[in-house]
């Protein structure tokens, strides 16, 4: 799969139709645009101009950095003092307990805001507001996109649009591959 400017420009219609207040069919105004990890550039400069466009429009859209968001939620945890000789003691305990407490702990920081980092999504906004979460391939191998989509349903009512590193499964079309590597468990959101 290569970028596509055709599926891309359909996207920015959809993510246009939402923040205008219409309801999506799936009940959340959440998206997920699939792409090949190898064109990581290419999304990001797509979707930054794409939020400066809506935002001439009139509409109100943040960029956030996943990566920023994860490393801000590390330093929040014990690990930050002993990480590396937690992890050579026991690295997949460390992964699992990291994988446990990281999707919730990034989805309240989205939802409460953080200085600097993203402003607050939690509760009813107007119209108009929108969030790319952009670089969510720096989560892995710690938190699935589909864990943070689920800690923010009906919490939030902005526009939330996830770029998303993968492919859809081969053998299950509706399954989606995080970084080609892992199957979420949630996808409530448009896939585009």
């Amino acid at each position: 799969m290569s970028w596509d400017n055709e599926r891309f420009k359909k996207c920015a219609e959809q993510i246009r139709w939402s923040l205008k207040g219409k309801q999506n069919p799936l009940g959340v105004p959440f998206f997920i645009y699939v792409y090949d990890p190898k064109d990581e550039r290419i999304c990001i400069r797509n979707f930054k101009d794409l939020a400066r466009h809506l935002e001439s429009d009139g509409f109100h859209i943040q960029v956030v950095y996943m990566g920023k968001i994860l490393a801000y939620a590390l330093r929040q945890t014990p690990y930050l003092e002993q990480g590396a000789e937690i992890e050579r003691a026991n690295r997949p305990a460390l992964l699992r307990e990291l994988s446990q407490n990281l999707p919730e702990i990034i989805a309240e920081m989205l939802l409460k805001g953080v200085n600097g980092l993203v402003e607050p999504l939690e509760g009813a906004v107007p119209s108009g507001k929108g969030a790319f979460l952009l670089r969510a391939g720096a989560l892995f191998p710690f938190v699935h996109v589909s864990e943070i989509l689920s800690h923010l349903e009906n919490k939030t009512h902005w526009t939330v649009l996830v770029p998303f590193p993968g492919s859809h499964n081969p053998s299950h079309p509706e399954r989606l591959r995080f970084l080609n590597e892992t199957e979420g468990r949630y996808y409530r959101a448009t896939v585009l």
